[in-house]
């Protein structure tokens, strides 16, 4: 599922997860939720800007070896939100923008 993605508001929330690689250890997936209801707009924004800019690095397709970032958006004011994410995208963590990775690993809004 890679739509249009949506605008980050109050009831958003954004969660980054790593797949893949050569063994599959639960703890390093490390998944971060990011409930923007907490967030300034300036961090909204922020988040925003690195999403769209995660858009633009091309998929490549990988072995089973390769780890992957996974993000996605959903609304938390909607009742199958665990369930059905609003958005997807899913990039291969070696062309994923720096700041995406910084975030997932310290789940800090700014640098």
């Amino acid at each position: 599922m890679n739509q249009s993605m949506p605008r980050l508001g109050s009831h958003s929330v954004l969660l980054l997860r790593r797949e893949g690689g050569i063994a599959h250890f639960p703890g390093l997936a490390a998944p971060r939720r990011i409930h923007c209801d907490q967030c300034s707009e300036e961090q909204r924004q922020w988040l925003q800007g690195l999403l769209e800019q995660a858009r633009q690095y091309p998929d490549i397709d990988g072995g089973a070896d390769r780890r992957r970032l996974c993000i996605e958006i959903a609304e938390n004011d909607s009742p199958t939100a665990t369930a059905s994410p609003a958005w997807t995208l899913s990039l291969d963590e070696s062309r994923a923008p720096e700041a995406l990775l910084r975030l997932w690993r310290h789940g800090m809004l700014n640098d």
